[in-house]
């Protein structure tokens, strides 16, 4: 048997939820710091160089584990769904307190983290001139089967657009972070690039306009203040005080059958359209709001 004491750490899901888990990582080494932490997932960008890691493997690259890290070891197997507690389901705190409370460790820090080099940031402010303030855009998420336009997580795009043509002379750019099936704005330099890259124009940004995805959590890992705009999901378990967190308008709601909703209301995939229950989305947001958490200085 080895001498070594190991914790592997298995996470599912996206990669903003691998951003969150971060600071899972740090608290599991305040609580177990003898032993080794293995994060096992589908996004090992996320924890390269972070010290809190001994190992980081990839989702189906993962050759003699069972021999190195379970056969004849005494190793910890953090494998637990936060998604799937009452605390999540009910939004009663964050999701990365709900993750300690269930490995049964004490929460010692809410904030992500990610670790860049010198080089890599270097690479990518050469491919584009910062001669004036950014404004970094993420108004689309999700997994690549997402729909072109998601109701429950994406901002409207008319309604997108409407912002980045009001703001637009306040920055010299501004970067819209997308995949290539999703909705592109007028105005801005799409970016689709390496998860590692676009970590590095988010360091870049001066404001940043997100929605509940993977940039609001990596703008809280840099300490950078975001506009985020919500709607099936709550700033209560996925949100980061130093951000602007705006929520939909109250509207009147008309009766609707929610019937393929099970342990939450909304999609968020947002592919059951039935289930919306905006009677206009391009108005559920205050514009006024927004615009002002962006060009304030």
């Amino acid at each position: 048997m080895s001498t070594e004491q190991y914790i592997i750490f298995h996470i599912d899901g996206g990669i903003g939820k691998n951003i969150a888990a971060t600071a899972v990582c740090k608290s599991i080494r305040a609580a177990y710091p003898e032993h080794k932490v293995i994060v096992v997932t589908a996004w090992p960008e996320v924890f390269l160089n972070n010290p809190d890691v001994y190992r980081v493997y990839k989702f189906g690259a993962i050759p003699y584990f069972y021999e190195d890290y379970i056969k004849g070891q005494n190793t910890k197997i953090f494998r637990l769904e936060p998604y799937q507690t009452e605390d999540f389901i009910y939004k009663r705190k964050h999701i990365i307190e709900i993750w300690c409370d269930l490995l049964g460790i004490p929460c010692i820090s809410k904030k992500p983290e990610l670790f860049l080099t010198q080089r890599e940031m270097l690479y990518v402010y050469n491919t584009i001139q910062k001669d004036g303030p950014i404004l970094l855009v993420q108004s689309s998420g999700g997994a690549q089967e997402q729909p072109f336009y998601s109701w429950a997580r994406d901002l409207p795009p008319m309604f997108a657009q409407d912002i980045v043509n009001t703001v637009k002379d306040k920055f010299s750019k501004i970067i819209h972070i997308r995949k290539d099936n999703q909705f592109a704005l007028e105005n801005t330099i799409p970016i689709t690039s390496s998860l590692r890259n676009l970590f590095c124009y988010i360091t870049m940004a001066d404001k940043i306009l997100s929605i509940d995805s993977m940039v609001q959590h990596a703008a809280a890992a840099f300490n950078k203040p975001a506009t985020v705009g919500w709607i099936a999901n709550s700033p209560v378990v996925f949100g980061y005080d130093i951000h602007t967190n705006v929520v939909p308008f109250a509207q009147p709601k008309h009766f609707q059958h929610f019937i393929d909703s099970y342990l939450e209301e909304s999609d968020w995939v947002g592919t059951k359209f039935h289930e919306c229950p905006f009677p206009n989305v391009d108005t559920i947001f205050d514009k006024d709001t927004i615009v002002k958490s962006l060009v304030e200085i």
